[in-house]
């Protein structure tokens, strides 16, 4: 009695061993023949099973049949006896990506033999995307603690599956999200990983180079900009930008040369580009040389007369030298015999801040939040209202306009 017990029992077990063997086969052929929420609950249960769950293969298949739901899911083209069937799963849709994603990195832990790590590996590209979508939309919806979690996740994930692009984006907003909640160290830590990485996002080659110029390390600086050009070199816009930051720095840190060369190459092939001529403008300003970036900031003007930046330019160029002027004046001695040579100044100053005023009214004609525009706007009006020499009618209607520009500012530091 107790021989034929033994033989009865494993009979039963492998009865039982088989049935599962059994569901894993059924759930790749649910698989195959789009039967989705039956190869899921075949699936869930050889997952479970002691044999079963232990084979890789197992949760290849597991990986796959989530990635094919959650496609489906939302895929707007999925027939509707299918979208019918699905709506019987509970699990959300990214709740599926994710389990998804578990089962296929668990696979290949487990994938030894390396028979089901290529399957899965473009399984987890699959559900990678989507894991993009999902945390973009806490992104979006500004639930930036929510989101960070899921861009960390999904970039170590990413990493596994050699999928570098997605990993670099995920770090990338990462970032954005530890800087939009003020946590500037990780924020940096995340910008000189992707750096490492040879990101060709321009402005993580910015971020780093205004790190490193707070920390006085001017070398740095400079390489992290180098960096930036040699990568960037098909986003033309940034390239030019990250050339033209690279110019001024050379020139604040004396070496002239090197700026020359930099304007040299942006000219280069960009006479009829706004970005380059604006740029380079702006190097000159940088170099005092006011005709030089009048007569590029007029030509940028000339080929688009609808943009900001060249109006904004020349309103700061104008802005600059009557401040430049207002400081001669005020360095001299409170002595009678600089009277004249004061006067000479103030008056200068008082035409370039007269004649920076229609360029930010340029700019705030389409742009009326422009910030900056609004404070130059302010300090020109202010001194303006000032002039000795001005008539009463002429210092209220400057008053007044003072008034308006400060209370924009207000309205928009609230």
């Amino acid at each position: 009695m107790k021989r034929s017990f033994l033989i009865l029992a494993f009979v039963g077990l492998s009865a039982m061993v088989s049935a599962q063997t059994m569901k894993v086969q059924s759930a790749y052929s649910d698989m195959k023949n789009g039967r989705l929420l039956n190869a899921k609950q075949n699936i869930d249960d050889a997952l479970k099973d002691d044999k079963t769950g232990k084979e890789a293969k197992t949760w290849n298949y597991a990986g796959v049949i989530y990635t094919q739901i959650v496609q489906a899911m939302e895929d707007e083209s999925t027939d509707k006896k299918t979208k019918k069937e699905l709506k019987k799963i509970t699990e959300s849709k990214e709740e599926l990506c994710n389990k998804g994603l578990d089962f296929l990195k668990q696979c290949i832990q487990m994938d030894e033999k390396k028979e089901y790590t290529s399957s899965s590996i473009g399984a987890i590209k699959v559900l990678c995307g989507f894991a993009y979508m999902y945390a973009g939309k806490d992104y979006n919806d500004q639930k930036y603690e929510v989101a960070v979690n899921k861009f960390h996740s999904l970039a170590e994930t990413a990493v596994i599956a050699n999928y570098n692009e997605i990993a670099m984006d995920a770090k990338y907003y990462e970032a954005d999200c530890y800087r939009m909640m003020k946590q500037n160290d990780k924020e940096m830590e995340l910008y000189r990983e992707l750096a490492k990485m040879n990101t060709t996002k321009g402005d993580v080659y910015l971020k780093i180079y205004a790190a490193n110029m707070n920390d006085k390390d001017t070398n740095k600086a400079i390489n992290a900009l180098k960096k930036g050009v040699r990568l960037t070199a098909k986003d033309k816009n940034m390239n030019i930008k990250l050339k033209s930051t690279l110019a001024q720095t050379y020139i604040w840190t004396g070496k002239s040369d090197e700026a020359d060369k930099i304007i040299d190459e942006l000219l280069a092939g960009n006479e009829n580009n706004i970005a380059a001529l604006n740029s380079v403008a702006n190097i000159y300003v940088d170099l005092e040389n006011v005709q030089k970036a009048e007569e590029l900031f007029n030509k940028s003007i000339q080929i688009d007369s609808k943009q900001i930046d060249a109006y904004k330019g020349l309103g700061i160029l104008n802005f600059n030298q009557a401040v430049a002027e207002n400081t001669a004046a005020d360095k001299l001695p409170p002595d009678p015999k600089f009277d004249e040579e004061y006067n000479a100044h103030k008056k200068a100053s008082f035409a370039f801040f007269e004649k920076s005023e229609p360029f930010f009214k340029e700019v705030l004609s389409r742009n009326e939040n422009d910030f900056d525009s609004l404070k130059a706007l302010k300090t020109v009006y202010a001194q303006l209202a000032s002039r000795s020499d001005s008539d009463a009618q002429t210092k209220a209607a400057y008053k007044e306009k003072y008034q308006q520009v400060s209370a924009k500012l207000q309205t928009l530091l609230q």
